[in-house]
């Protein structure tokens, strides 16, 4: 599970910004989070407001930079959809200074028994600095597995009895180069959680690169299932690769058998063809996925159902976590999130984004925000800093101002 990410100089941040996916110590859905290693709970689901040009997108897109900066070599040396990769990772743009340093990320994540804490610094795609500590649950320190910094890499007492090689590119990250070169414990424990991550950008009006087919008969029939549970009466899919690409084909319950190409379905079924695959493999297996505009083409209901299929733990047994950005005002609600799973970007008066949650904010009184309290009406007041500036524009003059 994801517990923290942390990055700093990336886009329109300047300055370091957390994602927090560890529960706060709140009385609210309890019954929905997932157990970690010793005594921590895990939030199931993290939504991410605010304006446009905010930062929304930039918070999942830090995350995603950080995953392909980390599986991008080992995907080249398998050749597994390298092609499909393009890692952009660039440095706050409006201070000379922010755009000469380096971009810092810092992940920490739950794998088997252990906490990992990585960390990497990377300015103009080389390495800077690399940490990867664990920590067995219940213990009290961490434990190094390796430091990179200034062009020197120094392992920890597991690695070094392994005899690792520390002549690595100052491109590649060492994690990478020792998953390519090694068979490690800790090594594929820690790697294979940035592999697990999938990321789904929907944002664009095109959804055909990213469907991804059954990897068995059962999927596929599971596929069917959880369309059929969100009212689409699908009876049957049929995929079909050719030199051409993926050809998908479905047949309605209404039809007389005939199939329709996918180019025939609307756009929020072309979605939800796309959005089940990587949803059932991470409920099934555990595993984070990331999505951007999670919303965009789906009625609100349809919505509430894939946010519920993470927040029950009936449903979600694997300990699998959703985050996604999100304009959708039916589901700012204390009924649908803990306060700590709302989470707002918003671009300081300064100029560079900030990022925190519901559960950060107090009025002038020192009050934290209650749950009674109307999460969406506040927030289209402004009363959440992450104001979507109506008010701005219904004061706005019009275009015969001179």
């Amino acid at each position: 599970m994801l517990a923290e990410f942390t990055f700093e100089n990336f886009k329109c941040y300047r300055d370091e910004a957390t994602l927090q996916m560890i529960s706060a110590p709140i009385c609210e859905h309890q019954d929905t989070l997932i157990a970690g290693a010793g005594k921590k709970s895990y939030l199931p689901v993290a939504a991410v407001y605010g304006p446009n040009g905010g930062g929304k997108s930039s918070v999942l897109q830090a995350l995603e930079c950080l995953q392909r900066i980390v599986t991008l070599p080992y995907l080249v040396v398998k050749s597994r959809r390298a092609h499909a990769y393009d890692v952009d990772c660039r440095p706050y743009a409006f201070e000379e200074e922010a755009r000469s340093e380096a971009t810092t990320f810092c992940v920490i994540f739950e794998a088997g028994e252990y906490t990992y804490r990585y960390i990497i610094s990377e300015r103009a795609g080389e390495v800077v600095e690399e940490y990867l500590h664990r920590r067995k649950a219940g213990r009290g320190s961490e434990a190094t597995l390796f430091e990179r910094s200034g062009g020197e890499v120094s392992l920890g007492s597991s690695l070094r009895r392994k005899g690792v090689s520390t002549d690595v590119s100052s491109m590649v990250p060492f994690l990478s180069f020792l998953a390519i070169s090694y068979d490690l414990e800790p090594i594929d424990e820690a790697f294979g959680w940035f592999l697990s991550c999938q990321f789904l950008d929907y944002s664009e009006s095109s959804f055909e690169d990213y469907f991804l087919e059954p990897q068995s008969d059962l999927e596929r029939k599971l596929i069917v299932k959880m369309l059929n549970a969100m009212d689409i009466d699908i009876t049957n899919i049929r995929y079909q690769r050719d030199d051409d690409g993926l050809e998908i084909y479905l047949t309605h319950g209404v039809s007389d058998g005939t199939e329709l190409e996918l180019g025939e379905e609307s756009n929020g079924t072309r979605k939800l063809l796309n959005l089940v695959p990587p949803l059932l493999r991470a409920l099934s297996a555990g595993g984070l996925v990331v999505s951007d505009e999670l919303d965009a083409k789906l009625h609100p209901k349809l919505l509430k159902y894939i946010i519920k299929l993470f927040t029950d733990r009936d449903v979600n047994k694997s300990g699998a976590q959703l985050v996604f950005t999100s304009h959708d005002m039916t589901t700012l609600n204390s009924s649908m999130f803990r306060r700590d799973e709302i989470w707002f970007a918003a671009k300081t008066p300064e100029g560079p984004s900030t990022l925190y949650s519901l559960a950060d904010i107090a009025d002038v009184d020192g009050k934290r925000i209650r749950t009674q309290n109307a999460y969406d009406r506040q927030y289209l007041a402004g009363r959440y800093g992450a104001d979507p500036y109506l008010s701005s524009m219904l004061d706005w003059g019009g275009l015969d101002e001179q």
